[in-house]
């Protein structure tokens, strides 16, 4: 058994295919190269204690109280209800809690006795899915730091219930956590499911911070609305969404970076028209294409937050007329071929 062992998993682009994959279309995302960090230790101490570290956050459980939970967990209602019988517990803090308890219940481990630590270098709400890189980081550092032989597809179900119970959604996290988890690209649809693709190319990709986003929730249901009062033509342009993301994948296949480039451009714009955009996006987009930038788009749920473009040299050109017009610009992002499946150090 370990004494302490830390795990990193890397943030998410959405590089194609946003909002089209809650219609069941194809989707495209890819790992980079920032991350959220969790450490697991063992410490004096009968209670499972997590420590939220961003956002200087505490709580400690015993294992009757993750069993507890776990009860509810698997037999309620729906996920708002879980929630609402466990209020008791810091809404930050209840997804990690209930990963830990299905780990607890599911696989017989015992938790407590653990120290984990969270730590996150991924800009919250900003569209590089942090919460979901936390939740992945969290489920492998405490399966692995216990000892527990858990296969990957399981890891990968139990972190997704870190985004379920925060979006209050059954199916949220599919894409999220598969591409934290195994790293570089990973395509999604409801068909198809997740699947790693077998890409050896990493583009540089330079992230643009456009301001605060609305919440995924609400940008969802906007084009929710948008498909009941306008079915035909949403569902159009949401065809045409998967098309640039089927078209993305190849060109990525061929390294055609020009082609990629036009792809989000062209998503971008059908997202626009979607309307989970937003002034801030669209001005980093437009400034991005007139400084050599060879595509750019939203990542994620649009509506503020990041906005990422593909460029082929360096960033300077880029970085300056975007911070004059006062956006935040981060380093360029590498693909991160490592997930957190392979982040893990031992000490």
């Amino acid at each position: 058994m370990l004494d302490k062992i830390i795990v990193k998993a890397p943030g998410i682009i959405k590089l194609l295919g946003e909002h089209a994959v809650v219609y069941g279309k194809l989707s495209l995302a890819v790992a980079v190269s920032i991350y959220a960090e969790v450490s697991a230790k063992k410490v004096k101490n009968r209670l499972l204690t997590i420590r939220n570290a961003d956002f200087k956050k505490v709580n400690k459980f015993s294992s009757a109280e993750l069993t507890k939970m776990y009860k509810e967990y698997i037999s309620k209602e729906n996920i708002a209800s879980y929630v609402e019988k466990n209020g008791a517990v810091e809404a930050l803090m209840l997804p990690y809690a209930t990963i830990a308890a299905r780990l607890q219940e599911e696989f017989h481990i015992t938790l407590v006795g653990y120290y984990l630590r969270i730590k996150s270098r991924i800009p919250s709400q900003s569209g590089l899915a942090s919460s979901a890189s936390c939740y992945t980081a969290f489920t492998v550092a405490l399966a692995k730091a216990s000892g527990a032989e858990i296969p990957d597809d399981k890891l990968v179900d139990v972190a997704r219930d870190g985004e379920r119970v925060s979006h209050l959604n059954v199916g949220a996290g599919a894409i999220d956590v598969n591409t934290s988890f195994y790293g570089g690209y990973v395509s999604f649809s409801k068909e198809q499911g997740a699947k790693r693709e077998s890409l050896g190319i990493s583009p540089k990709l330079l992230l643009i911070n456009t301001g605060p986003k609305k919440p995924t929730s609400e940008t969802v249901g906007n084009v929710a609305r948008l498909y009941r009062e306008q079915k035909e033509d949403t569902e159009m342009k949401l065809n045409r969404i998967e098309e640039c993301s089927r078209e993305g994948l190849k060109a990525l296949k061929e390294s055609n970076l020009r082609k990629l480039g036009k792809l989000m451009l062209e998503d971008q714009e059908l997202l626009r028209q979607l309307g989970v955009s937003s002034p801030g996006l669209d001005k980093a987009v437009e400034i991005a294409m007139a400084n050599g930038a060879l595509g750019a788009k939203l990542s994620g749920g649009g509506g503020g937050g990041i906005a990422v473009a593909l460029i082929s040299g360096g960033a300077r050109k880029l970085k300056e007329p975007l911070e004059k017009e006062g956006f935040t610009v981060y380093k360029a992002a590498k693909v991160s071929n490592q997930g957190a499946r392979e982040y893990l150090h031992r000490q």
